[in-house]
Parts: C-alpha cells; sequence; structure tokens
C-alpha cells in the first residue's frame, strides 16, 4: 500500500509558504485587505480573488486561488507525482454572510500561522523534520513542531492530513470551529 504521505517535501512546503506568507501578513495587518478579501470569498469573486492575493504576494508562481462558500484554498502547481499542494482556510457554515466575524477569524488565524510559515521559508532544519513526520506520519512529532511556533490559545488540534497538516482552531466570538489546512488536496 503507498504511504498516503508520500508527497509533502520540504521544498514544497518552502515553496508554498514562501508564496503564502505575504498573503497572510497582508491578512493579519490590513483591516481593509482583510475585509476585502472575505467579500470577495462570500461573493465567490475569483477574479478579486486573484487581484487581491497577487497584490500581497507579486512573485508567487502560478497561485490558483478559490473559493468554495465554507472557505478559501490557495494552491499551486507542482511537477508530479504531487501535482497541486496549497492551502484551505475552512469557515464555519452560517458565518460567510457574517464579513466581521469571518474577518476577525481570518486575521486570527493568520497571525497564529504566521511564525509557522516564517519558519518554513527560512529554517530549513524545521522545515525538513517537519516534512520527514508528516511522511512518516508522526502526528506527535507534527503536533509538537507546530505547537512550538503556533502559540494561539485558540488552537484546539493538530493533525496530518493529505500529506500535509490541518489546525482546528476555536475561538471565543464563535460555536464553531475554524480549520486552516497545508496539504496535498485530492480531488475526486
Amino acid at each position: 500500500m503507498l504511504n498516503p504521505n508520500r508527497f509533502v517535501s520540504a521544498s514544497i512546503l518552502r515553496d508554498v509558504a514562501k508564496a503564502m506568507l505575504p498573503f497572510y501578513l497582508a491578512i493579519a495587518l490590513n483591516n481593509k485587505y482583510a475585509t476585502r478579501w472575505s467579500k470577495a470569498v462570500v461573493t465567490i469573486n475569483a477574479t478579486e480573488l486573484m487581484r487581491l492575493f497577487r497584490l500581497a504576494s507579486p512573485f508567487a508562481k502560478k497561485p490558483l486561488p478559490g473559493t468554495f462558500k465554507s472557505g478559501y484554498n490557495v494552491y499551486f502547481e507542482f511537477k508530479g507525482p504531487v501535482d497541486i499542494y496549497g492551502t484551505d482556510t475552512l469557515l464555519p457554515p452560517g458565518t460567510l454572510k457574517d464579513i466581521p466575524q469571518q474577518t476577525k477569524a481570518h486575521q486570527a488565524i493568520a497571525r497564529a500561522i504566521l511564525p509557522l510559515y516564517n519558519a518554513m521559508v527560512f529554517n530549513t532544519a524545521y522545515t525538513k523534520v517537519l516534512a520527514n513526520a508528516i511522511r512518516r506520519g508522526d502526528t506527535q512529532t507534527v503536533t509538537f513542531l507546530v505547537r512550538l511556533l503556533v502559540k494561539s490559545s485558540y488552537l484546539q488540534s493538530v493533525k496530518i492530513q493529505g500529506s500535509g497538516i490541518a489546525l482546528a482552531f476555536k475561538f471565543p466570538f464563535s460555536r464553531y470551529t475554524y480549520e486552516h489546512l497545508l496539504y496535498h488536496p485530492v480531488f475526486e
């Protein structure tokens, strides 16, 4: 049986983090930008999503931002066998029409994950250890490595999913759980 986590490598994690880090900085630090992004997600405006992503991260290679009403994703193409790898931010049903709440949660997630993405870009040893732990399916090590940098008290869980990681956040202003994924999506 093939290892379901075989698609991750340190170079893929670094490439995705390098493209996403300026975007998460913009979301975390710029309320106007974050609100515009939230509105583009809610209205399923792919053109605006691409424009806004390019504004924050102009040097990202071939970004594929998209929305699916319960959140958004930004994927990047790689040469096989990975073919695609990226991020999803999943928002609870019913919150999408409440742009201020969605924006507040999205900014809190972005602030929480900035140290993680920064380490994946600038700390080669960290990124290699993280990729190896994901490939091995070593949830304990992955959780340790993520929690070492993601210090948010609202981080509920860390899982290995789709040759990557899934972080669940629970904020006091919402009864719902928000998720952030850095992974290889499988399309059926």
